[in-house]
């Protein structure tokens, strides 16, 4: 019998921690954005979830033309 996969979650969800894989996943998830765009969130203004999300609405991804 296999088991079941347990779904991490942060103790802390006021903070945003980066030191495992599964603490990006789940950021990076529940944040929807991308790896990148959330590290560089976390180094601007701190681990605090909602400096993160002000971050994140303030500096949207660059938008791809259709002709690149």
């Amino acid at each position: 019998m296999r088991d079941r996969i347990q779904r991490r979650v942060p103790e802390d969800r006021s903070r945003v921690e980066l030191h495992e894989q599964w603490q990006i996943t789940y950021w990076t998830i529940t944040l929807q954005t991308t790896q990148d765009r959330l590290v560089r969130a976390v180094r601007e203004v701190g681990s605090n979830i909602d400096n993160v999300r002000l971050w994140l609405d303030e500096n949207p991804p660059p938008r791809r033309s259709l002709y690149d």
